[in-house]
């Protein structure tokens, strides 16, 4: 409905512009407010189905879009701000209060919770009132009256400001509402709970192996106390002892909902099966009657009362009392029962409770007891110290009660007072002033102090009176007074008292420490530019003197330390010039390596001096630290020694923040900086089809002193001879292309079709980079403790390796010399032309990467010659004087140019230039003789021995320069008949010629035709 109906809203707001518009129009709205409208839902559903599955909700954030709500799971959820401001969230702070974007609103989100009555009675409800939002946008008021009665009453303060997308995490009610969501009409609420399914017992120790819960029983003897003040004198006070009391508040026991995020409100009651395993003796089975029950964190603790029958002792009765705990629930479908896994219940029997110290003069103590009476308490010293400008020392964190839980066995029951775990058992503790007097003080010295609660305040008497905790006012006249605290534990199922005690304290100027303390931790931040800039320049952060006093100073002044104290007592560790830097701001933080130089100088504004700190650091430096962190920071360190290794310290942050922080240059280079003509497209032979390939040779036939060098300059194939780096954004100035190095380096083909790679022998290799990229090396496969190197890069020049050198770089030549120059896609035999990666570098200092685009590209090595078989070498059988034959192949370079083509040639002997020095038969001739025309695949010394070719080899001045008959001779087949006429078939010979880069393998098909007439 909420779809159709927004559509409405839309669809009439067009029609009262005026405008004409087509129902095409109309449609292309309504199915875009659809789909939006559709995607929040999908959201909604998706966030709604991981919180039933019992996920719960641990962050609602703000973000660019909107606000992000985060799972324990670690997924998030995104709504989208349908609003034209910032998302706003309204969140429970640890002090129970709204809070809106951090900032506390004041109004509270739950009531104070009332007094617990008695098992089956109504406790004292809490009066006051909080707040909870409501789903219309505004702020609901509760309030609790004296019964307990709550009634609500809508506000006219909305948590959802015009204009604003608010997201309400409302934990105490199980909800998540968020106004103006981009396509949703209205607040929307997600419910924050799920249903329960089931509930295990949380076991609080082990009986006899079994999982099992306390029955606790309290003996203690009742105290009784006289009504005391602050104002008159109780020096004598002292508690007088009652009767014994054994008093068992029930049990207390701790339940694993499930899934965690189940809403423990929707429990109508809970009951407890109980059960002798094994047998009943006399007296029955005991009943245990739930009577209060809260959740947490998806803990639900259930207090009940134990009545009728005897619980069980597994060594004197040899059988076990059990417990499982029902819900009766209130489901979105139904009610349903649930029931817990069975627990044991062991009684146990506490005695002699005394209230104790749980510190004394800030150290833990578990043995000192608080004194048992006003005077004893007043005649020795002070337990404790308290500032004359404290402004509410918590005395509950102070105390702790003791017992002992069996014959031989003093232990503390809680913590402190103020972690309340005496309340869970039907206790409680409260404190109040003493009044007394001392020596001729008409004053009493517990109206120099008030308290609110557990809450203890130093202040000044008002006419010799105690003031009011709103009225009081503070001063160091108040140093030295001693008031004296009552402490009172109360049994408040049986409403007696069980113990008392006494504890003084002592207001002083400033705290004594017993041990190394830290007084201030001062943070300075700074947002300063940062771009890197390859200098040893130095960048000066400096505290300034207002900002030393108003920061640490004035908040010393605060803790009775003065100006003049710190600055003749407190040192900067490490020295002024300096300081020692620190790993934390505690007491026994360690000291850390140093980022940059901290320094502490004097300033003179006239009237005095003040500290100044200076945090410097070089450029280079802090580009190490900038480089993956958006902020720094350093800790040093003041210290006043107290006493012996006892030290007062003030730790002093400084952090760096950079707005902007320029840490990344990067440039390109553009395509229009490369000759056009000088590049290829990948794999292409097509000059200037594109920029991703460049072509390597050997020197030029007849150019001034060539020599067949493998050399060539990368730098040729770039405008104006040099690579231009462009599109560095200007605040980075020392990457300028003026400021910059360039540099190639080979590409790592591992893992890329360039390795491994396949030479003219049939050998595979695996190319490797070595030398800081300058080098390719190879291996052959599975050998990789042997490599040779193949091509190296010095400069901006490839140079390939193995020129008349076999030995060092067999490697080099056997892969250059596998295909030929234009077989850039490996043939049938898997061979193809060398090719590596190359990338070029650009930097100005070498710890600086420079991010450079558009800089790698591809490398062909073209092989230098190419020599094929014209098919001209034929015989006929039966010749008269004997079949003879001369070699006949073709030759050409890596441009093509036939080496006997005299119109490329000019008259340059190319033979001679690439030092074509023998042709030697090498390998098995094949033939297809009495087989399948063309398929030479048999050995023709398998087939017959009749038949025989043999090869007479040219020498090199032959090859190069000629025998006379022709102007260059590469040898002749002669072929000798087995006497008995033939018909036509072929031989394939395989032939190495070898030259100054290598050896090249070519076949030469020769046809023997029919003997001759026949």
């Amino acid at each position: 409905m909420k779809k159709k109906f927004y559509g409405a809203l839309l669809l009439g707001s067009v029609l009262l512009t005026g405008g004409m518009v087509s129902c095409s129009d109309y449609d292309d709205d309504i199915n875009s407010l659809n789909d939006r409208v559709a995607a929040v839902e999908e959201t909604v559903r998706g966030l709604q189905e991981k919180i039933n599955a019992g996920c719960v909700i641990t962050s609602v954030d703000p973000t660019g879009n909107g606000v992000k709500v985060t799972l324990s799971n670690s997924e998030s959820f995104e709504l989208l701000n349908g609003a034209p401001g910032a998302a706003a969230t309204v969140k429970i702070g640890e002090n129970g209060n709204w809070f809106i974007n951090g900032k506390d609103t004041g109004k509270p989100s739950r009531g104070e919770k009332g007094e617990q009555g008695e098992p089956g009675e109504s406790g004292t409800a809490a009066t006051g009132k909080y707040y909870k939002p409501g789903e219309n946008g505004y702020w609901i008021e509760v309030t609790v009256g004296a019964d307990g009665k709550e009634t609500e009453t809508e506000t006219t303060i909305s948590w959802t400001p015009e204009g604003t997308m608010t997201a309400v995490w409302d934990s105490e009610n199980g909800k998540l509402l968020v106004s103006n969501v981009k396509g949703y009409n209205g607040i929307l609420s997600i419910s924050l709970t799920s249903e329960l399914k089931s509930l295990v017992f949380q076991p609080e120790f082990y009986y006899q192996g079994i999982e099992a819960m306390e029955a606790k029983t309290f003996n203690y003897t009742e105290k009784g106390v006289k009504e005391v003040n602050a104002d008159d004198d109780f020096t004598t006070d002292a508690p007088t002892e009652l009767d014994s009391v054994a008093m068992t508040p029930g049990l207390v026991a701790k339940y694993h909902m499930n899934p965690s995020s189940a809403n423990w409100k929707d429990i109508k009651s809970l009951s407890y099966i109980s059960d002798d395993k094994n047998y009943t003796r006399a007296g029955g089975v005991v009943k245990a009657n739930v009577f209060d029950w809260e959740g947490e964190k998806g803990i639900l603790t259930v207090h009940s009362q134990l009545t009728d029958g005897t619980i069980k002792d597994i060594q004197k009765d040899g059988k076990v009392t059990v417990l499982a705990l029902q819900a009766n629930y209130s489901g979105s479908k139904k009610d349903t029962i649930i029931t817990s896994d069975y627990a044991a219940v062991k009684a146990t029997n506490y005695k002699d409770m005394v209230l104790a110290n749980a510190a004394y003069l800030g150290q833990p103590v578990h043995t000192v007891h608080l004194y048992t009476n006003a005077q004893d308490a007043i005649n020795n010293a002070a337990s404790h110290e308290i500032v004359w400008n404290h402004e509410g020392l918590d005395v509950a964190t102070l105390v702790q009660t003791h017992y002992d839980d069996s014959p031989n066995s003093h232990v503390a029951w809680d913590v402190t007072a103020a972690d309340k775990t005496v309340e869970d058992y039907g206790f409680k503790y409260s404190f109040e002033l003493v009044g007394y007097h001392k020596g001729n003080n008409r004053t009493s010295e517990s109206a120099h102090a008030v308290m609110k609660g557990s809450l203890l305040k130093p202040c000044m008497p008002v006419d010799g009176k105690q003031p009011t905790w709103d009225a009081a006012e503070q001063n160091k006249a108040e140093k030295d007074r001693e008031p004296l605290v009552r402490v009172i534990l109360t049994d408040t199922v049986s409403n007696k008292i069980a113990a008392v005690g006494y504890v003084k304290f002592k207001i002083v100027e400033k705290a004594t420490p017993t041990e190394s303390e830290v007084i201030l931790t001062p943070e300075f931040g700074f947002n300063y530019e940062y771009t890197v800039n390859c200098t040893e320049t130095e960048k000066p952060l400096k505290i300034e003197w207002h900002d030393f006093e108003e920061d640490i100073l004035a908040q010393l002044e605060k803790q009775g330390i003065s100006k003049g104290d710190f600055h003749t007592n407190f040192e900067l560790d490490g020295g002024n010039d300096d300081a020692t830097q620190y790993d934390g701001k505690l007491a026994t933080s360690m000291l850390t390596s140093k980022k940059g130089i901290v320094k502490q100088t004097i300033t003179d504004t006239g009237a005095e001096e003040t500290q100044i700190i200076t945090w410097t650091l070089k450029n280079n430096e802090a580009y190490q630290l900038f480089k993956n962190n958006k902020s720094i920071s350093v800790i040093v360190r003041y210290s006043k020694e107290i006493e012996h290794n006892v030290y007062q310290f003030v730790y002093v942050t400084l952090t760096w923040t950079p707005n902007p922080r320029n840490v990344q240059p990067a440039g390109t280079l553009e395509n229009s900086d490369k000759i056009k003509n000088y590049w290829y497209a990948y794999n292409s032979a097509t000059p200037g089809s594109g920029y991703s390939d460049i072509h390597a040779n050997v020197e030029t036939v007849g150019e001034t002193n060539a020599d067949d060098e493998f050399k060539s300059d990368i730098l040729n194939t770039f405008d104006g001879n040099n690579v231009t780096v462009s599109g560095v954004n200007a605040v980075y100035t020392a990457f300028q292309d003026a400021n910059l190095t360039k540099t190639f380096t080979f590409v790592d083909p591992q893992s890329t079709d360039m390795t491994p790679v396949k030479g003219n022998s049939g050998t595979m290799y695996d190319i490797t980079v070595g030398d800081n990229g300058t080098t390719l090396y190879a291996n052959v496969v599975n050998n990789p403790l042997v490599k040779q190197a193949v091509v190296k890069i010095n400069g901006s020049i490839l140079e390939y390796q193995g020129k008349d050198n076999e030995t060092q770089y067999s490697f080099a030549r056997d892969i250059l010399n596998a295909a030929d120059h234009a077989q850039f896609v490996a043939n049938n035999e898997g061979k193809k032309t060398f090719t590596a990666q190359i990338q070029i570098n650009a930097e100005n200092c070498s710890y600086v990467p420079f991010e450079l685009e558009n800089n790698e590209f591809f490398a062909k090595f073209l092989r230098p010659i190419t020599i094929s078989d014209p098919h001209e070498t034929n015989f006929v059988d039966a010749t008269t004087g004997g079949a003879k034959a001369d070699l006949k192949l073709t030759f050409v370079d890596w441009r093509d140019h036939n080496f006997d083509n005299a119109s490329v040639t000019k008259g340059q002997n190319y033979y001679k230039y690439y030092d074509v020095e023998s042709i030697a038969k090498n390998g098995d001739i094949m033939t297809d003789l009495n087989g399948t025309t063309g398929v030479f695949d048999r050995k023709l010394s398998d087939v017959t021995g009749k038949v025989k070719f043999t090869f007479t080899a040219p020498t090199k001045s032959e090859i190069q320069n000629g025998n006379g008959f022709v102007d260059h001779y590469f040898g002749t087949l002669n072929y000798e008949n087995n006497g008995t006429t033939v018909g036509d078939f072929q031989i394939k010979v395989p032939f190495d010629v070898t030259y100054d880069w290598g050896t090249i393998q070519v076949y030469v098909i020769c046809k023997i035709s029919q003997t001759e007439a026949n």
